[in-house]
C-alpha cells in the first residue's frame, strides 16, 4: 500500500481542478442571475458586468486576468513551478533515498526539467517579441 503514497498527488491536482471549475461555474451563474435581473426590467446591464461575464474584468479573477495563459508573466510562473518541481525530485532521487534505486524519480526530475526548459524558451521569445512590438 505505500508502495503508491505518490498517487496523492495527481488525486489532489483533480480534485483542485474540480474545485476551481465548480467555483468559477457559480461565480458565472450568479453572474448570469444578475444579467437576467437587468433583461427583466427591460434594461441594458452595466459594462462591467459584461466583462466579468466574459472574464476580461479587472477585480473579477484578478490573477488569472494578469497570468494569463500565453503570455510571458504565464511562462515564467511555469518556469519558477517546473523548475523547483524538477530541483524537489532531483534532491529525492538523489543516491536512490526515496526511490529505492530504481531511477524513477531521476526520470520525473528529467521530465520536470525538459518542461522548465520549455517554459524558459516561451517566456524569453514572448519577452523579446512583447518588446520589439
Amino acid at each position: 500500500m505505500m508502495d503508491y503514497w505518490w498517487i496523492l498527488f495527481p488525486m489532489a491536482a483533480f480534485a483542485f481542478a474540480g474545485w476551481t471549475q465548480w467555483l468559477n461555474y457559480r461565480r458565472q451563474k450568479a453572474l448570469l442571475d444578475v444579467v437576467r435581473t437587468y433583461a427583466d426590467k427591460g434594461q441594458e446591464p452595466p459594462r462591467e458586468i459584461l466583462d466579468a461575464l466574459a472574464g476580461n474584468a479587472p477585480g473579477v479573477g484578478s490573477t488569472r486576468q494578469e497570468v494569463r495563459q500565453g503570455t510571458a508573466a504565464h511562462y515564467w510562473s511555469l518556469v519558477g513551478l517546473f523548475g523547483a518541481l524538477c530541483a524537489g525530485f532531483a534532491w529525492a532521487s538523489w543516491g536512490g533515498r526515496l526511490d529505492g534505486g530504481t531511477g524513477a524519480l531521476s526520470i520525473v526530475a528529467l521530465v520536470m526539467g525538459a518542461v522548465c526548459l520549455w517554459s524558459l524558451i516561451c517566456a524569453v521569445v514572448l519577452q523579446v517579441r512583447g518588446k520589439r512590438g
